[in-house]
């Protein structure tokens, strides 16, 4: 990987062109996934469309990914940029010694943007993550995303790393990062809701978290606005959690990734099987108040 990085982001963008384009027109991977979770949203006629678009950003964000191991970081920093605004909400939480949850989907190259907010922000940065099969893959990973401050912690080690912060450190400002879009391990104890109009179960954790530290939940919306080049919107989402109803968080986390896939559908993950769990039956659906309709 390594090797294939130190190439120029020019060539690296020409190889992805490339595959991209077999991938989209002879055989891609996950294609049946991506094909199968399109449909479920937007209908077969555009699924076909759109997933043309989905492959060019995923072997963007492959390729790019690879490079992360080789680029400096000098030229990473300069290839995402943060709002102003975003920067003043989290300078702002700062201030007032809050712990925060930031919230993620995988949108676009998140992992780039992963590397690079612990130099735009002043707080000390955690990510969970699900340890890689590879050991030797899993290292390197893990050292690519920390090179620049973010600490990567395993989730299910994240309780105990999270009690010796919080005992060991007398400054507790800290930003929890969480990529939760994922699909929840198990149908029948998962929150279950509408999410891009589809029955979805969806991880509560997120919420849980935020009630558990009082912290404040805030969105990380990543979006593309060049090749290898992004910029990141801070959007708060709930400041003061413990007033809120069950399942609000969630709901609003969710009302933000729809307003990001709205924007640009072919950036989002769609290789996740997303959907593979079947609603037990007899589950509610809860509602949302907070939903981001793709045709509104």
């Amino acid at each position: 990987m390594k090797g294939f990085g130190r190439q120029p982001w020019w060539l690296l963008h020409l190889e992805s062109s490339i595959v991209a384009c077999v991938m989209s027109t002879i055989g891609g991977y996950r294609k049946k996934v991506v094909l199968s979770n399109l449909n479920k949203v937007f209908g077969k006629e555009k699924a076909s469309k759109l997933a043309k678009g989905f492959y060019r950003n995923f072997c963007d964000i492959t390729v790019e990914s690879m490079k992360l191991f080789t680029v400096s970081d000098k030229s990473l920093i300069n290839r995402v940029e943060y709002s102003s605004k975003g920067l003043q909400l989290m300078n702002r939480l700062y201030d007032d010694n809050r712990i925060v949850i930031l919230a993620g989907g995988h949108m676009a190259s998140w992992e780039m943007c992963a590397v690079t907010f612990s130099q735009k922000i002043k707080f000390d940065s955690m990510a969970l993550y699900k340890k890689l099969s590879d050991p030797i893959i899993d290292e390197e990973m893990r050292i690519s995303r920390e090179r620049l401050g973010l600490k990567m912690v395993e989730i299910s080690e994240c309780k105990k790393w999270m009690e010796n912060h919080m005992a060991r450190s007398e400054n507790t400002r800290l930003t929890v990062g969480f990529g939760f879009d994922q699909s929840p391990p198990k149908a029948n104890t998962s929150w279950w809701t509408k999410f891009l109009g589809v029955d979805t179960a969806v991880y509560f954790g997120i919420e849980k978290w935020a009630k558990d530290y009082n912290a404040a939940v805030v969105y990380g919306a990543v979006k593309r606005v060049g090749r290898g080049r992004y910029s990141v919107d801070f959007r708060m989402v709930k400041e003061h959690v413990l007033d809120s109803e069950k399942g609000e968080v969630v709901d609003r986390c969710l009302g933000e990734l729809e307003r990001e896939i709205r924007e640009a559908p072919s950036d989002w993950l769609w290789s996740h099987k997303r959907w593979k769990h079947t609603k037990p039956e007899g589950m509610i659906i809860q509602e949302r108040r907070f939903e981001c309709k793709l045709d509104s």
